[in-house]
């Protein structure tokens, strides 16, 4: 830990553990950048400090100490540790009949780097010029039948600082049912009992719209990451980020690794929803490939924040 030395120096630049890997494979390509102020504290309100509003821009810039880039939030053992764990949970699903290459499987697809994001927490300057509010998010389930809460609560991040962090719980009913005959492409069970009877499951669809505003529209606007919940040890959850099927993104169901995320769900994303979808949710294909911010269940009345023809 280190700080600057205001007279002498101006900017410092660390590349995460992360970011090394990338440069060490040659795949490190920066495309964008962006300013954090984490560290300032413009309002000193309630600190028992009293101070005239001029005078934060002395305090700021000259007389506060300010830290070097720290470039890991975790310790390396902490990482190593988590490694292994997941490692060995997953090792412990494989069959007797696992070959070598199941158990290289796991180690290459496990995250070998917690800190993979950015290591502030609240970017400078994410709002659009022309809009005077702040960014927020607006996400509206189209899907039925679906059980919806939501809270906001303080969400402790395992390689950070805790943040204030929306969280949307969704309950999907799958429904079961007997069917008698001939097995179909919906069974989930083989004939029961010797009988001519199997248990089927009606198929169902989560589907979200979810729509950033306030911000500039581009080509690219989310990045989706999967983890999975479990209890540890002490009964404090555990988050273990699953990697997308990368040979194949557009795969259906691949049972392949309990460390990717088509393992339990398939995530599809604008023109990958099948067409049966957007017909049983009234959904126009123009809402889904223009190049526009148009929500997918409008209210015609209505054409707030939504790009002209």
């Amino acid at each position: 830990m280190e700080f600057f030395n205001k007279k002498e120096e101006v900017l410092d630049v660390e590349l995460t553990e992360y970011g090394e890997y990338l440069l060490a494979i040659g795949k490190l390509n920066p495309t964008y950048y962006a300013f954090f102020d984490d560290d300032v504290q413009y309002d000193v309100s309630g600190s028992g400090y009293t101070e005239v509003q001029n005078d934060a821009e002395q305090r700021i810039q000259y007389n506060t100490p300010k830290l070097k880039i720290l470039r890991s939030r975790s310790g390396a053992e902490t990482r190593v540790s988590k490694f292994l764990n997941n490692v060995s949970s997953s090792m412990g699903t494989l069959s007797q009949n696992s070959t070598t290459d199941d158990y290289v499987d796991i180690f290459r697809t496990q995250q070998s780097f917690t800190d993979i994001g950015k290591i502030a927490s609240h970017p400078i300057g994410n709002s659009s010029l022309k809009t005077p509010y702040n960014a927020s998010w607006r996400l509206e389930v189209l899907s039925e039948p679906k059980i919806v809460s939501a809270s906001r609560n303080y969400q402790p991040d395992p390689n950070g600082p805790i943040e204030n962090i929306p969280q949307i719980d969704i309950t999907i009913d799958y429904k079961t049912f007997f069917r008698e005959g001939d097995m179909s492409a919906d069974s989930i069970t083989g004939y029961l009992d010797n009988s001519n009877i199997y248990l089927a499951l009606q198929d169902n669809y989560l589907v979200l719209e979810i729509i950033e505003e306030n911000t500039n529209f581009e080509k690219e606007n989310f990045d989706i990451q999967v983890y999975h919940s479990s209890s540890g040890e002490d009964g404090v959850g555990v988050y273990t980020q699953k990697q997308f099927y990368v040979d194949n993104p557009e795969a259906d169901f691949i049972a392949s690794s309990p460390a990717e995320v088509e393992y339990y769900i398939n995530v599809l994303t604008d023109n990958q929803i099948p067409q049966e979808v957007l017909d049983k949710l009234n959904i126009s294909d123009r809402a889904l490939r223009t190049n526009s911010r148009l929500r997918l269940n409008r209210d015609l009345y209505t054409t707030d924040n939504e790009e002209p023809c």
